[in-house]
């Protein structure tokens, strides 16, 4: 696609700031993490003097976008109507001429075919980001990578994934950059959270002050693995504990209610909680004595992870190679086999069963760590320069260079364990051992 335009003719009249105008592609506007990022993105291209859109599948507030001058544009994205689909490409064309968009950058895979075609259609730049796992990009439909072979530059959040994307796809090898997920260092600052609001949502959730309090936060849906955690806290009847499950309902609550029948049908009623998307997630997470992400598949990154560590939270989570990444180099993350819940239960009582002196102390070190190796300011500045190099058409891929070997040994400790995160296959291990506090580095 690249070579049907001329970067001098494309340009719009916000380039000549160096910021170009940006629209992002998103599936919903809520509070995932693709939603978040484009948010993230767009207020830094806005406050930088560019213009920036965002597109969202279905309705939502927007007062978020409003306040940052973002532009909303509402679109059937998701439609798998092929003629549905067509339309919103004329549409999306129409808005790109009439807002004179530089770029149009689609936040993930399945929205990547419509962007292609939008962008082609209006002869602008397109992006694309690829969140998922190394494992999905072979199930990636042909369309879908026709997209991706399309787009001028392919971002992903992990070295892993840019690996395996540069093996699949040669001809996307010098136009893949890695920008890791960014956590915004002002909001989730244990300092900065006032108590008046953690003790407001445990009013809130009615939470007893006598019980530690273990929390899942995500959206509703199977892949997140609250039944496994269901089965773990069975387990545990002997602990006093409370856990929160906090998350929107995508499906419109039929998930969920499967949850609350599996709940009951395990005598978990009074231990298990389930509630509503939170709106103030750094006084949730300072709430809870532990954070789980037990999921039972992969993704590049997963924004929980990021922010629980932020927040000095103990944290367990699913055992995929781009978890230790996340992960590298914290005191105080538990990894675990996906789909095993004894594994998971294991955890839960050794984390819980850490003094609370050295908990603190742990703190400290998870936070220092965190904040030297993920702050939302790098990403957006990171992806601001990278949105004006892609629009005068100086960007190069700087995903796939020799140092990737070395990030990819630094995750595996055996030939074997880097084949089998290759392949995106839990690593083996002793169920103590992937239960076992880590520096994960070691």
């Amino acid at each position: 696609m690249s070579a049907e335009f001329d970067p001098v003719s494309q340009s719009s009249g916000s380039l000549s700031n160096g910021c170009p105008t940006v629209l992002q592609l998103i599936s919903r506007l809520d509070g995932g993490g693709g939603g978040r990022i484009a948010i993230e993105l767009s207020s830094t291209v806005s406050e930088a003097g560019g213009r920036a859109l965002i597109a969202y599948d279905g309705e939502a507030a927007t007062y978020e976008l409003t306040r940052h001058g973002i532009t909303p544009v509402e679109e059937k994205l998701t439609s798998r109507n092929p003629i549905s689909a067509h339309n919103v490409v004329k549409r999306l064309a129409g808005v790109i001429a009439q807002h004179k968009v530089d770029i149009v950058h689609a936040q993930n895979a399945s929205l990547a075919t419509i962007g292609a075609a939008a962008a082609k259609r209006a002869q602008c730049k397109l992006v694309t980001t690829f969140h998922d796992g190394p494992g999905h990009i072979a199930a990636l439909n042909k369309k879908t990578r026709a997209a991706f072979a399309s787009s001028d530059h392919v971002v992903t959040l992990s070295y892993l994934t840019a690996n395996q994307i540069a093996k699949a796809m040669p001809e996307l090898h010098n136009r893949i950059s890695v920008v890791p997920y960014g956590v915004d260092l002002s909001r989730f600052d244990p300092a900065r959270v006032a108590a008046q609001r953690v003790i407001q949502l445990a009013t809130q959730w009615r939470l007893p002050d006598d019980r530690p309090v273990v929390m899942l936060p995500a959206r509703f849906a199977p892949q997140k693995g609250h039944g496994q955690l269901i089965e773990a806290l069975a387990e545990l009847k002997d602990l006093e504990l409370r856990c929160l499950m906090v998350g929107p309902s995508p499906d419109g609550g039929a998930y969920r209610e499967q949850l609350e029948n599996k709940i009951r049908a395990h005598g978990l009623d009074d231990r298990i909680q389930l509630t509503d998307e939170c709106r103030d997630m750094p006084a949730a997470l300072m709430l809870a004595d532990l954070v789980l992400a037990p999921y039972l598949a992969p993704s590049t990154y997963n924004r929980v992870i990021i922010e629980a560590q932020a927040l000095g939270r103990p944290l367990i989570a699913s055992d995929f190679p781009h978890a230790r990444e996340m992960v590298e180099g914290s005191s105080m993350a538990w990894l675990t086999p996906p789909k095993d819940k004894a594994a998971l239960a294991w955890a839960i009582r050794d984390a819980l069963s850490l003094p609370t002196e050295e908990r603190e102390l742990r703190a400290e070190q998870v936070i220092d760590n965190l904040r030297q190796r993920s702050n939302r300011d790098v990403m957006c500045q990171q992806m601001l320069s990278l949105y004006a190099n892609i629009a005068a058409g100086t960007a190069q891929g700087d995903a796939v260079r020799n140092q990737v070997a070395d990030e990819l040994a630094g995750l595996s400790a055996t030939g074997e364990e880097a084949a089998l995160a290759a392949q995106l296959a839990p690593l083996n291990g002793d169920k103590t051992e992937a239960g076992a506090p880590v520096p994960v580095s070691e």
